[in-house]
């Protein structure tokens, strides 16, 4: 590598450090490391602005508009009491209920909008039940990272991989699923004993729990069938946005804007909230953080770095598919971990399409690639930008989840994940065949 190469891994790796040891604000790094990438030449700035994916960043300010309206009817506050009363005095059944929950909603939405939904009610949960709500909160994201590697929708790589190699909605289900159902199954059984540890030092009130009213939280009933009926709209075309030829951002601010017009509308004569408040009440920080991580991923890219990184990997292994494979599954992982699965998958897919040409049966290296930055977000909060909605939403309600604390819980999930990843693909793609 150049010079230049250094420089750029220089000022990703402080940045990254920084942000690992939780002591300054993780948006402000992220932001520092993308205006040096700038000022010092390593990526213009029209290139930098045209690698923010803003799919992702107009994703997240819909739903987040999405769901600041929605909580105003109380429709997060009765979900949470239900599952309070169905759950009852068992903590750790709560803690499975809501995983499963999540995996199974994050199969068909993408993960991060299933994030949203679900990070509200578990807070408010927590709160009515006196119980902490981080190891509910981390185990509902590694099952939303989970559950989205089943389906082409489930997490945004997949959508690009599958546009790339031609996969469908029923080709990922028939090729992801069976991993999916066991490592799903295997780390409920883990996380019933690292989450429920925890948790079951801390029981909920009993008092608490039998006075719960489930329909005593609904504050605005006509806002509330407004927003179950805007929130099915959106439901279904997530699932149907391939179909129909549109981007999740698009549909996010579809729904944001239908349910700001609906809101406003008799038979309340009266303003749900400015637009004010609700845009204030946006996640900027998250939202900015992304910005600069982009932007310094994209001096990654501009300085050969990622390049190098991806040549050096499969150079390893050229000819060798099941090597490759497994290279791909943990290289992807790995690198996902450091800056998120998009840029790292939009870097190789050029690489596997080359060795296409080439007449190699590539098809066990696109669910290498799926697996591996899928599953390997897992490892740390930067991995997915379902971790980053969770540790925002987590850290502004008054429980700062750090670094430290979801890569001690989420890394071990994300190691077993892999290894049964690689014995899949060994046994699927190269020994059942």
């Amino acid at each position: 590598m150049n010079v230049q190469a250094w420089l750029t891994l220089g000022i990703f790796v402080a940045a990254y450090v920084t942000i690992a040891s939780d002591k300054v604000d993780r948006a402000m790094v992220a932001l520092v490391g993308a205006v040096l990438m700038l000022a010092v030449g390593i990526v213009e700035q029209p290139k930098a602005f045209y690698r923010i994916d803003l799919n992702v960043i107009f994703l997240l300010a819909g739903m987040m508009i999405t769901m600041n309206v929605v909580k105003r009817s109380g429709l997060f506050e009765w979900l949470a009491l239900s599952i309070a009363k169905l759950t009852g005095n068992k903590p750790v059944f709560m803690l499975l209920t809501l995983s499963l929950l999540t995996a199974f909603t994050s199969a068909f939405l993408d993960n991060v909008t299933t994030m949203m939904l679900i990070a509200p009610i578990t807070l408010l949960l927590a709160d009515a039940l006196r119980i902490d709500p981080v190891p509910l909160l981390i185990s509902e994201t590694i099952a939303s990272n989970i559950g989205g590697t089943a389906t082409l929708v489930g997490d945004p790589p997949h959508i690009l991989i599958g546009s790339a190699a031609n996969l469908s909605f029923l080709d990922f289900l028939h090729h992801m699923t069976p991993i999916v159902a066991v490592v799903l199954v295997i780390f409920l059984i883990m996380g019933s004993f690292t989450f429920g540890r925890r948790l079951r030092k801390l029981p909920p009130k009993l008092s608490v729990l039998a006075s719960l009213n489930p329909r005593k939280a609904i504050k605005d009933k006509y806002l509330l069938w407004k927003s179950v009926g805007v929130l099915a709209v959106i439901f279904t075309l997530f699932i149907l946005h391939d179909t129909l030829n549109m981007y999740p951002a698009t549909v996010a601010l579809i729904g944001a804007a239908a349910l700001l017009i609906l809101s406003q509308l008799p038979p309340r004569e009266r303003k749900i909230a400015s637009m004010e408040v609700l845009l204030a009440e946006i996640d900027w920080p998250t939202l900015f953080f992304f910005i600069g991580m982009f932007i310094m991923v994209a001096g990654l890219q501009a300085s050969g770095v990622i390049d190098v990184v991806v040549n050096l990997l499969l150079s390893l292994a050229s000819r060798n598919l099941l090597l490759t494979a497994i290279l791909i599954i943990w290289g992807s992982a790995a690198i996902t971990m450091v800056t998120s699965a998009v840029p790292f998958v939009i870097a190789v897919i050029p690489v596997i399409q080359a060795l296409a040409a080439k007449g190699i049966d590539v098809a066990p290296l696109w669910w290498s690639l799926a697996l591996g930055a899928a599953l390997g977000s897992n490892g740390t909060f930067i991995g997915s930008a379902a971790n980053m909605v969770v540790i925002g939403i987590s850290g502004r309600s008054g429980h700062p989840i750090s670094f430290a604390r979801f890569t001690k819980r989420g890394m071990p999930i994300a190691i077993v994940s892999l290894i049964l990843s690689s014995l899949y693909v060994w046994l699927r793609y190269f020994v059942l065949v």
